[in-house]
Protein backbone atom coordinates (compact mmCIF):
# COMPACT_ATOMS: atom_id res chain seq x y z
CA UNK A 1 0.00 0.00 0.00
CA UNK A 2 1.21 3.92 -0.63
CA UNK A 3 2.61 6.39 1.44
CA UNK A 4 0.52 9.58 1.54
CA UNK A 5 -3.48 7.90 3.00
CA UNK A 6 -3.46 8.45 6.69
CA UNK A 7 -6.10 10.90 6.49
CA UNK A 8 -9.38 11.93 4.93
CA UNK A 9 -10.46 15.74 3.33
CA UNK A 10 -12.83 17.65 4.49
CA UNK A 11 -16.05 17.62 2.47
CA UNK A 12 -17.20 20.81 1.37
CA UNK A 13 -15.29 22.83 -1.10
CA UNK A 14 -13.88 25.36 -1.62
CA UNK A 15 -12.09 24.58 1.51
CA UNK A 16 -11.45 20.86 2.04
CA UNK A 17 -7.57 20.36 2.74
CA UNK A 18 -5.92 17.02 2.15
CA UNK A 19 -3.78 15.67 4.90
CA UNK A 20 -0.73 13.97 2.65
CA UNK A 21 2.62 12.51 4.23
CA UNK A 22 5.51 12.24 2.12
CA UNK A 23 8.89 11.11 3.48
CA UNK A 24 8.15 11.42 6.94
CA UNK A 25 6.97 15.25 6.24
CA UNK A 26 3.73 16.48 6.97
CA UNK A 27 2.35 18.61 4.55
CA UNK A 28 -1.06 19.29 5.19
CA UNK A 29 -0.91 23.01 5.38
CA UNK A 30 0.36 23.58 2.27
CA UNK A 31 -2.97 24.33 0.44
CA UNK A 32 -3.37 27.71 2.62
CA UNK A 33 -0.56 28.95 -0.21
CA UNK A 34 -4.16 29.46 -2.00
CA UNK A 35 -5.06 31.58 0.84
CA UNK A 36 -2.09 33.67 1.74
CA UNK A 37 -2.66 36.39 -0.81
CA UNK A 38 -5.55 38.28 -2.16
CA UNK A 39 -4.96 38.17 -5.59
CA UNK A 40 -5.96 41.73 -7.52
CA UNK A 41 -5.86 40.13 -10.99
CA UNK A 42 -9.68 39.25 -11.98
CA UNK A 43 -9.84 38.28 -15.62
CA UNK A 44 -13.61 36.81 -14.58
CA UNK A 45 -14.83 40.58 -13.77
CA UNK A 46 -18.28 40.64 -12.36
CA UNK A 47 -19.32 36.81 -13.43
CA UNK A 48 -19.22 35.27 -9.69
CA UNK A 49 -19.77 32.03 -10.44
CA UNK A 50 -16.84 31.94 -12.92
CA UNK A 51 -14.68 33.31 -10.17
CA UNK A 52 -15.53 30.84 -7.67
CA UNK A 53 -15.40 27.73 -10.30
CA UNK A 54 -11.80 28.91 -11.18
CA UNK A 55 -11.12 28.69 -7.01
CA UNK A 56 -12.34 25.19 -6.89
CA UNK A 57 -10.76 23.73 -9.76
CA UNK A 58 -7.63 25.24 -8.34
CA UNK A 59 -7.78 23.50 -5.27
CA UNK A 60 -8.95 20.63 -6.57
CA UNK A 61 -5.40 20.74 -8.99
CA UNK A 62 -3.31 21.45 -5.97
CA UNK A 63 -4.64 18.76 -4.35
CA UNK A 64 -4.31 16.35 -6.80
CA UNK A 65 -0.59 17.23 -7.14
CA UNK A 66 -0.50 16.62 -3.42
CA UNK A 67 -2.33 13.03 -3.42
CA UNK A 68 -0.14 12.03 -6.29
CA UNK A 69 3.32 13.29 -4.99
CA UNK A 70 4.18 9.58 -3.70
CA UNK A 71 3.30 8.31 -6.74
CA UNK A 72 6.58 6.80 -9.30
CA UNK A 73 7.23 9.70 -11.93
CA UNK A 74 6.97 6.73 -14.39
CA UNK A 75 3.20 5.61 -13.67
CA UNK A 76 0.73 6.90 -16.24
CA UNK A 77 -1.79 7.52 -14.52
CA UNK A 78 0.14 9.77 -12.26
CA UNK A 79 0.99 12.53 -14.68
CA UNK A 80 -2.49 12.12 -17.01
CA UNK A 81 -3.76 13.17 -13.57
CA UNK A 82 -2.24 16.06 -12.77
CA UNK A 83 -2.12 17.10 -16.41
CA UNK A 84 -5.96 16.66 -17.08
CA UNK A 85 -6.09 19.10 -13.53
CA UNK A 86 -3.95 21.88 -15.10
CA UNK A 87 -6.18 21.51 -18.15
CA UNK A 88 -9.51 22.05 -16.07
CA UNK A 89 -8.13 25.64 -14.89
CA UNK A 90 -7.19 26.70 -18.61
CA UNK A 91 -10.76 25.30 -19.94
CA UNK A 92 -12.94 27.57 -16.79
CA UNK A 93 -10.48 30.35 -17.60
CA UNK A 94 -11.77 30.11 -21.52
CA UNK A 95 -15.08 29.57 -20.37
CA UNK A 96 -15.47 33.28 -18.72
CA UNK A 97 -17.27 34.74 -20.94
CA UNK A 98 -19.43 32.29 -22.25
CA UNK A 99 -20.53 30.69 -18.99
CA UNK A 100 -24.00 31.59 -19.79
CA UNK A 101 -24.63 29.81 -22.71
CA UNK A 102 -26.10 26.16 -22.23
CA UNK A 103 -25.12 24.33 -24.91
CA UNK A 104 -21.38 26.17 -24.95
CA UNK A 105 -19.00 24.01 -26.74
CA UNK A 106 -16.24 25.05 -24.18
CA UNK A 107 -18.90 24.12 -21.14
CA UNK A 108 -19.36 20.93 -22.64
CA UNK A 109 -15.62 19.98 -22.38
CA UNK A 110 -15.53 21.38 -18.69
CA UNK A 111 -17.91 19.28 -18.00
CA UNK A 112 -16.31 16.06 -19.80
CA UNK A 113 -12.98 16.71 -17.97
CA UNK A 114 -14.34 16.48 -15.08
CA UNK A 115 -16.05 13.15 -15.82
CA UNK A 116 -12.56 12.10 -16.83
CA UNK A 117 -10.85 13.58 -13.61
CA UNK A 118 -13.38 11.82 -11.30
CA UNK A 119 -12.45 8.10 -13.23
CA UNK A 120 -8.58 9.14 -12.97
CA UNK A 121 -9.36 9.28 -9.20
CA UNK A 122 -11.71 6.28 -9.14
CA UNK A 123 -8.37 4.26 -10.38
CA UNK A 124 -5.80 6.00 -8.63
CA UNK A 125 -8.16 4.49 -5.35
CA UNK A 126 -8.49 0.86 -7.43
CA UNK A 127 -4.90 0.73 -8.03
CA UNK A 128 -4.12 1.60 -4.01
CA UNK A 129 -2.20 4.53 -4.95
CA UNK A 130 -4.50 6.54 -2.94
CA UNK A 131 -7.47 6.02 -0.11
CA UNK A 132 -10.88 5.54 -0.35
CA UNK A 133 -11.97 8.57 1.76
CA UNK A 134 -9.34 11.03 -0.52
CA UNK A 135 -11.04 9.55 -3.20
CA UNK A 136 -14.49 9.87 -2.74
CA UNK A 137 -13.66 13.75 -1.13
CA UNK A 138 -11.76 14.55 -4.54
CA UNK A 139 -15.17 13.27 -6.39
CA UNK A 140 -17.31 14.35 -4.93
CA UNK A 141 -15.81 17.72 -5.00
CA UNK A 142 -15.40 17.31 -8.81
CA UNK A 143 -18.83 16.35 -8.93
CA UNK A 144 -20.20 19.97 -6.94
CA UNK A 145 -17.84 21.80 -9.68
CA UNK A 146 -19.69 20.15 -12.40
CA UNK A 147 -22.97 21.33 -11.17
CA UNK A 148 -21.97 24.51 -9.86
CA UNK A 149 -20.96 24.93 -14.07
CA UNK A 150 -24.61 23.69 -14.75
CA UNK A 151 -26.47 25.92 -12.61
CA UNK A 152 -24.20 28.78 -13.48
CA UNK A 153 -25.60 28.38 -17.00
CA UNK A 154 -28.83 30.06 -15.80
CA UNK A 155 -27.65 32.34 -13.08
CA UNK A 156 -27.09 36.12 -13.66
CA UNK A 157 -24.09 35.63 -11.10
CA UNK A 158 -22.12 34.12 -14.36
CA UNK A 159 -22.59 37.75 -16.41
CA UNK A 160 -19.24 39.26 -17.25
CA UNK A 161 -20.60 42.47 -16.33
CA UNK A 162 -23.04 44.08 -14.08
CA UNK A 163 -24.53 47.11 -15.22
CA UNK A 164 -26.87 49.67 -13.31
CA UNK A 165 -29.74 51.65 -14.30
CA UNK A 166 -27.21 54.75 -13.41
CA UNK A 167 -24.98 54.23 -15.73
CA UNK A 168 -27.52 54.12 -18.68
CA UNK A 169 -28.97 57.04 -17.95
CA UNK A 170 -26.41 60.08 -19.07
CA UNK A 171 -25.59 62.71 -16.83
CA UNK A 172 -27.52 65.98 -16.34
CA UNK A 173 -26.44 69.03 -17.78
CA UNK A 174 -25.78 71.86 -15.60
CA UNK A 175 -28.39 74.11 -17.46
CA UNK A 176 -30.80 71.59 -15.75
CA UNK A 177 -29.61 71.85 -12.48
CA UNK A 178 -32.67 72.56 -10.14
CA UNK A 179 -32.03 72.64 -6.54
CA UNK A 180 -34.35 70.88 -4.53
CA UNK A 181 -35.43 71.20 -0.92
CA UNK A 182 -33.90 69.81 2.03
CA UNK A 183 -36.84 67.81 3.19
CA UNK A 184 -37.28 66.64 -0.56
CA UNK A 185 -33.65 65.58 -0.63
CA UNK A 186 -34.37 63.45 2.39
CA UNK A 187 -37.39 61.90 1.49
CA UNK A 188 -35.37 61.19 -1.92
CA UNK A 189 -32.63 59.57 -0.42
CA UNK A 190 -35.08 57.56 1.97
CA UNK A 191 -37.18 56.12 -1.18
CA UNK A 192 -34.17 55.16 -2.98
CA UNK A 193 -32.55 53.44 -0.08
CA UNK A 194 -35.78 51.12 0.35
CA UNK A 195 -35.84 50.64 -3.17
CA UNK A 196 -32.04 49.09 -2.92
CA UNK A 197 -33.11 47.14 -0.26
CA UNK A 198 -36.02 45.67 -1.88
CA UNK A 199 -34.00 44.53 -4.98
CA UNK A 200 -31.24 43.40 -3.15
CA UNK A 201 -33.56 41.19 -1.12
CA UNK A 202 -36.14 40.12 -4.05
CA UNK A 203 -32.23 39.15 -6.07
CA UNK A 204 -30.74 37.25 -3.24
CA UNK A 205 -33.95 35.24 -2.82
CA UNK A 206 -33.88 34.50 -6.78
CA UNK A 207 -30.84 33.62 -6.90
CA UNK A 208 -31.22 31.15 -3.99
CA UNK A 209 -34.60 29.71 -5.59
CA UNK A 210 -32.11 29.38 -9.16
CA UNK A 211 -29.94 27.26 -7.27
CA UNK A 212 -32.50 25.03 -5.96
CA UNK A 213 -34.07 24.09 -9.29
CA UNK A 214 -31.19 23.26 -11.11
CA UNK A 215 -29.19 21.71 -8.15
CA UNK A 216 -32.25 19.62 -6.49
CA UNK A 217 -32.01 19.27 -2.75
CA UNK A 218 -29.13 21.24 -0.89
CA UNK A 219 -27.71 21.67 2.66
CA UNK A 220 -27.28 25.46 3.50
CA UNK A 221 -23.66 25.13 3.24
CA UNK A 222 -23.94 24.09 -0.74
CA UNK A 223 -26.24 26.88 -1.16
CA UNK A 224 -23.57 29.44 0.66
CA UNK A 225 -20.75 27.78 -1.55
CA UNK A 226 -22.83 29.32 -5.10
CA UNK A 227 -23.35 32.12 -3.49
CA UNK A 228 -20.00 33.37 -1.96
CA UNK A 229 -21.14 37.31 -1.82
CA UNK A 230 -23.47 36.88 0.93
CA UNK A 231 -22.94 35.09 4.35
CA UNK A 232 -24.37 32.19 5.57
CA UNK A 233 -26.67 33.81 7.91
CA UNK A 234 -28.14 35.91 5.38
CA UNK A 235 -28.67 32.80 3.30
CA UNK A 236 -30.64 31.43 6.01
CA UNK A 237 -32.47 34.06 6.19
CA UNK A 238 -33.60 33.91 2.26
CA UNK A 239 -33.93 30.14 2.71
CA UNK A 240 -36.73 30.77 6.18
CA UNK A 241 -38.52 33.41 4.10
CA UNK A 242 -38.83 31.09 1.13
CA UNK A 243 -40.20 28.71 3.10
CA UNK A 244 -42.80 30.30 4.61
CA UNK A 245 -44.05 31.77 1.33
CA UNK A 246 -44.11 28.11 0.16
CA UNK A 247 -41.34 28.42 -2.86
CA UNK A 248 -39.09 25.67 -0.86
CA UNK A 249 -39.50 23.31 1.37
CA UNK A 250 -37.49 22.12 3.74
CA UNK A 251 -36.12 18.59 4.64
CA UNK A 252 -34.85 17.41 8.13
CA UNK A 253 -33.76 19.54 11.60
CA UNK A 254 -31.28 21.60 12.55
CA UNK A 255 -27.76 21.09 10.83
CA UNK A 256 -29.37 17.95 8.85
CA UNK A 257 -31.70 20.78 7.00
CA UNK A 258 -31.55 20.34 3.34
CA UNK A 259 -34.02 22.53 0.77
CA UNK A 260 -35.63 22.02 -2.62
CA UNK A 261 -37.53 24.02 -4.60
CA UNK A 262 -41.39 23.50 -4.91
CA UNK A 263 -42.22 21.93 -8.09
Amino acid sequence: MPKGQEKDVQKTPPSFVPDVQKEGRDISNVLSILDAHQIKTAPFGANVSGENSYKRAERISAALHLITSHIPEEEPLRNLTRSKGLGLLSLILELRSGLRAPASEKGQAVLALIRELISCVRLLAISGFISAQNSGALIEALDELGSLIVISQRSTLAEQFSISRAELTPPSGQENFRPISREQRTIYKRDIKDTQNTLTSDDRSQQVLDILKFGGVLGIKDITANLPQYSEKMIQRELLELVSLGKIQKIGEKRWSKYSAVR
